[in-house]
């Protein structure tokens, strides 16, 4: 491994891997397509109703994107929904290694 783009080629084969581990699992085990399912209505509806609120359009809406999304395509969603919370860790962990960083470096003075 010590030629040049090793890392890039193990941190592609890892991505594909997070990308196919739901539908792995979900094919294996039918509890956890269920699960993985009500996760992504929960998902589904906090997201609507935190940009249309609470109301008749949100229901139709959620319902519409529900069936889509989750009945139609269960396998593609939650793919998606595991890179959405990957980069999510991911990003958020930057921000509170920065901020630790950056507080230690400039800010206390002891």
């Amino acid at each position: 491994m010590n030629e040049k783009g090793g890392l890039i080629l193990i941190i592609f084969g890892l991505f594909v891997i997070v990308g196919l581990l739901p539908w792995i699992l979900m094919s294996i085990v039918p509890q956890a397509k269920i699960l993985i399912q009500l996760i992504l209505v929960f998902a589904i509806y906090t997201a609507v109703r935190g940009y249309l609120g609470s109301g008749t359009l949100t229901l139709i809406i959620s319902g519409v994107l529900i069936y889509i999304l989750v009945i139609k395509y269960a396998a593609f969603s939650s793919a998606a929904y595991m890179y959405m919370v990957v980069v999510q860790v991911g990003v958020s962990s930057m921000l509170i290694w920065g901020t630790n960083f950056f507080l230690i470096k400039f800010g206390r003075k002891h």
